[in-house]
Formats: C-alpha cells, sequence, structure tokens
C-alpha cells in the first residue's frame, strides 16, 4: 500500500504539472485567469513533489493536522479563490486587493511564529481523532480553528462582484466550478479526520481530478462572450465613423482612423490589463508605428489615450445612468483604484468629480 501512496502521490504531481503547462501555454493576451489558475496548481504540484522526495528518502513529510500544513491549506483555498474573481471581474484583484484577501492566512502565520519564538509547543498529531482525547489544549483548539476555516472561503465566492464590460461565463460554470471546489475541500477534511493510508491516496486522485477538470472547464467549456450592450453601442457609433472622418481637415492617417473605430466598436480601454502591445495586436500593426499614430491623434502616449477615454466613458454614463456610486462606475471603465482615477479625472477636466458634477 506504501508504493501505491508513493506512485500516486509521483502520477498527481506530473499529471498537476502538465495541466498547468497547458493553462500557460493556451494563455490568452490581456487575460490573467489562466496565469493565475496555472500558478495556483503549480503551487500544488510543489507540495505533491515535496512529499514525494520526503517518502524516497525514508523520511516523514509534514504532518497534515501540523499548524504550518493548515496555514498552506487555507492559502490554498484563498488562492482557488482568487481564480474566479479574475473570471467573473477581470481586473478586480489589485495588489491591495490580493494583500487584504490573504491578510488573514498572513496574520495566522504571524501568530503562529511569534507563539514559537516565546517557547509554545504544538505536539504532533496524526489526525483530528487523535487531537480528541486532548481537546482541553489550546494547540489542538488552534488546530481545530485552522482546519474549519479552511472550509469557509468557499463562500466567498457568491460574493464576486459582477462587472459589466465582461460576460466570460454563466451560471452553469460557476455551479460547477462551486461544486468541484466543496468536493476538494470536504477530501481535506477527510484526510484530516483520518489518517488512514487509503484515505490519503485517494485524496490525491480527488485532488489532482479536481485541477484536471477545472482545467478542462477553462479551456472548452469557459467562452468569453462580448457584452450585449456593445450592439446597441456599435450602431451609434457606425453613425460617428464618417462625422469623425468629415470633421478632420486632412484626410487622417488611415491607422488613426482605425484606433478611433476600433476603440469605439470594442470598447477595450475599459480593460484594466489592456496595453500598447496588446492592442498593437489588435490592430495588426507594431507599437512603435501605434505611438506615432497615437501623438498623430493628439495624445503623448498611449496610457493619456486610454486615460482620457476612460474618463469620457466615466463622464457621460455619470450624466446619462445619473449613477453618482464614482468607485463602481470608475472600476466599470477600467481604473484599478479610486485614487488613480481621481487623479487621471483632475489632470482631464482640472477639477475632482464632485466639484466637476455639482455644477
Amino acid at each position: 500500500m506504501q508504493n501505491l501512496y508513493l506512485a500516486t502521490t509521483f502520477a498527481a504531481a506530473i499529471a498537476c504539472l502538465l495541466t498547468s503547462l497547458l493553462i500557460f501555454a493556451r494563455r490568452k493576451s490581456g487575460e490573467r485567469s489562466r496565469i493565475i489558475l496555472g500558478c495556483i496548481i503549480l503551487f500544488s504540484v510543489s507540495n505533491y513533489i515535496t512529499r514525494f522526495y520526503a517518502l524516497c528518502n525514508g523520511k516523514q513529510p509534514e504532518l497534515i493536522i501540523s499548524v504550518p500544513m493548515l496555514l498552506l491549506a487555507i492559502f490554498m483555498v484563498i488562492s482557488y479563490i482568487m481564480y474566479p474573481i479574475e473570471v467573473i471581474s477581470p481586473g478586480y484583484l489589485n495588489t491591495w486587493r490580493i494583500i487584504k484577501l490573504y491578510s488573514p492566512v498572513l496574520f495566522l502565520a504571524l501568530i503562529y511564529n511569534v507563539l514559537r519564538i516565546f517557547g509554545a509547543t504544538f505536539p504532533p498529531y496524526h489526525s483530528l481523532l487523535e487531537m480528541l482525547p486532548h481537546f482541553s489544549r489550546i494547540d489542538v483548539w488552534s488546530r481545530i480553528f485552522l482546519a474549519i476555516l479552511a472550509f469557509t472561503p468557499v463562500f466567498l465566492i457568491f460574493t464576486i462582484p459582477y462587472t459589466r464590460r465582461y460576460n466570460n461565463t454563466d451560471r452553469v460554470w460557476m455551479m460547477k466550478y462551486t461544486m468541484c471546489f466543496i468536493v476538494n475541500t470536504i477530501a481535506y477534511i477527510v484526510i484530516l479526520i483520518s489518517d488512514h493510508l487509503i484515505i490519503k491516496t485517494l485524496y490525491y486522485y480527488v485532488s489532482a481530478g479536481c485541477s484536471i477538470y477545472i482545467a478542462y472547464m477553462e479551456l472548452f467549456e469557459r467562452l468569453i462572450k462580448q457584452p450585449e450592450s456593445n450592439i446597441a453601442e456599435n450602431i451609434y457609433e457606425d453613425s460617428k465613423e464618417t462625422e469623425y472622418i468629415e470633421e478632420t481637415e486632412e484626410k487622417p492617417n488611415s491607422l488613426c482612423e482605425r484606433v478611433v473605430i476600433h476603440m469605439r466598436h470594442t470598447l477595450d480601454y475599459r480593460n484594466p490589463d489592456i496595453s500598447l502591445n496588446s492592442m498593437a495586436a489588435s490592430l495588426y500593426t507594431n507599437r512603435t508605428t501605434l505611438s506615432k499614430a497615437l501623438r498623430e491623434l493628439g495624445y503623448t502616449n498611449f496610457n493619456a489615450y486610454i486615460n482620457s477615454l476612460r474618463i469620457e466613458d466615466f463622464i457621460n454614463r455619470v450624466k446619462n445612468e445619473r449613477i453618482y456610486n464614482y468607485q463602481d462606475i470608475f472600476y466599470n471603465v477600467g481604473f484599478r483604484s479610486r485614487s488613480t482615477a481621481i487623479r487621471n479625472f483632475k489632470q482631464y477636466t482640472g477639477k475632482t468629480p464632485s466639484e466637476y458634477f455639482s455644477k
């Protein structure tokens, strides 16, 4: 049975490694979801390889019920939350939000290390059942608390904010992912309860299987759709194309026309990950030629052009929709943070949003 457990650990590591490499190879320009998913699966690979290496050398791997392993489990669960957040709300995750997402596990890790410095001991246990006779000990309480905490992040999936710009998934995909995530978490809780070798072996099948199935859904089931709102906007913008050309004193550069028409049709500036390279690829040109075209349009650089479109979009939406939750609109038009949006708004209009709309 020990050999089967060893072979399963190795097979799970190889399967997840190949899956993560496939995810990276099939990543899409301007999308971070596949990069995040690939990194998450690589975290699992590192855990499998570590345990496989210890077993091959006759060493006892870190006990599954130890505090470091429980903290690692919470870290992994939170990481698996990041993926659907990026799918549902591309660009919502910035540095500060990622720090807040991981703050509970960072705080608990800090407490654990401080206790160790002051001489606190955490006797080794192989399972939750083995700890029950010592229920009065504080170290047992702490590990039970961490085990419960490892399951709770699954509910964060249902609080993910949706954007109006993207329609990257549907309810069916979300339910499949949630069920897969719950199955994986329950399997982990089971091996915490019992340390039997058969159960640990089965867990690797379940864990690796869930990761592979999530990758399959990402590659073959989740389709990225154009926002329905663009259909109506495109009809309106078609009438603007001729107006733009007629208002130009001299015949404009064809690339300049393509830039303006492309942005009016696709609203790509609402993508917080848009870059000069990705836009150049969409227009079948290079970054040098595109930068020159943007200067001909009167913009000093790519960022100035994109931010001006975002500010104009923001102003129009506030005026037309009479929505005064500025932070949500700033996010929907492509800004990652409120401070960046307000700074650009003030550079563009000379006023803050409150001052601008108070008149």
